[in-house]
């Protein structure tokens, strides 16, 4: 069967995995996935269906949808939504939003980009969804359109909530359709910092630093799920994706993020075999 698959492959153009047997894998973390975001293909997981609290994981679906408006042009980059009390109070990180003030969808997809706001992300979710319930909801039907099939979004941050789970495999499959959809929107994912009413924040994915090819996607950390990282990363026009759950601090999940890039590089390489015949 697999050598049918590749026959076919070929014959289309289509880009594949070349790969010979690479060294077993192994990272510390809970859970991982990684793989090739242009295939789909993964390459190496542990874990990967657990059902795992997504922490602010789960604004790249807040994400989605908000590119997702720009294309469909109910928004631009310009359109400014209304900041409610609730966006306002809400808790956690922030990107600083002013109660009875507008924002910038430009600024907001920094703010929940960037500097991880839940203030922004609940700003967005009011605007696209009434509340924030409603877009959760929104969030959990869109996804599993998207082929996230063990996902339910409780709320726009991640925000601990009971119900409130993802897995591994599923942020991979996100991530990747993120790359692939709105390749225009990728460069808001590699900004190192953002400053927004005077407050100036750096980006909390620490790979974006270390000059190692990364340049995106997203953390996430709550006291019950441990620190996540989904870090994409481009060498040599070959993209590969490494998403870490549940390790035990910042320092280690980026280690393991890029131990999982490194292993991709320099064991897989994506070719076209054949000419599409036209």
């Amino acid at each position: 069967m697999q050598g049918k698959l590749w026959l076919w492959l070929m014959l289309l153009g289509l880009p594949v995995l070349a790969w010979a047997t690479p060294p077993t894998l192994e990272l510390n973390a809970q859970a991982y996935v990684v793989g090739n975001p242009a295939t789909g293909k993964i390459l190496a997981e542990k874990n990967a269906d657990m059902l795992i609290q997504p922490a602010s994981l789960t604004k790249l679906m807040t994400a989605y949808l908000l590119f997702d408006a720009l294309k469909q042009g109910t928004l631009t980059l310009d359109s400014a939504l209304p900041v409610s009390e609730a966006a306002w109070r809400k808790e956690g990180s922030k990107m600083f939003v002013e109660v009875g003030k507008t924002a910038r969808v430009a600024d907001l997809i920094s703010g929940i980009l960037t500097v991880s706001g839940n203030d922004a992300c609940m700003v967005v979710a009011e605007y696209l969804g009434g509340t924030e319930a409603a877009f959760a909801q929104t969030m959990t039907n869109r996804a599993e359109g998207l082929g996230l099939t063990n996902t339910i979004f409780k709320n726009a941050t991640g925000w601990p909530d009971e119900g409130h789970l993802t897995t591994a495999k599923d942020m991979f499959i996100l991530a990747s359709r993120l790359v692939r959809d709105f390749p225009e929107q990728y460069h808001h994912f590699s900004q190192p910092g953002f400053t927004y009413s005077g407050i100036s924040q750096p980006n909390r994915n620490g790979l974006l630093f270390q000059n190692v090819g990364v340049d995106g996607m997203k953390t996430g950390h709550t006291d019950d799920s441990g620190y996540h990282l989904l870090a994409s990363a481009q060498r040599q026009n070959q993209r590969y994706i490494a998403v870490v759950m549940g390790t035990k601090g910042f320092k280690e999940r980026e280690a393991e993020a890029l131990k999982g890039l490194n292993w991709a590089f320099a064991n897989f390489r994506e070719k076209t075999l054949v000419a599409a015949q036209t």
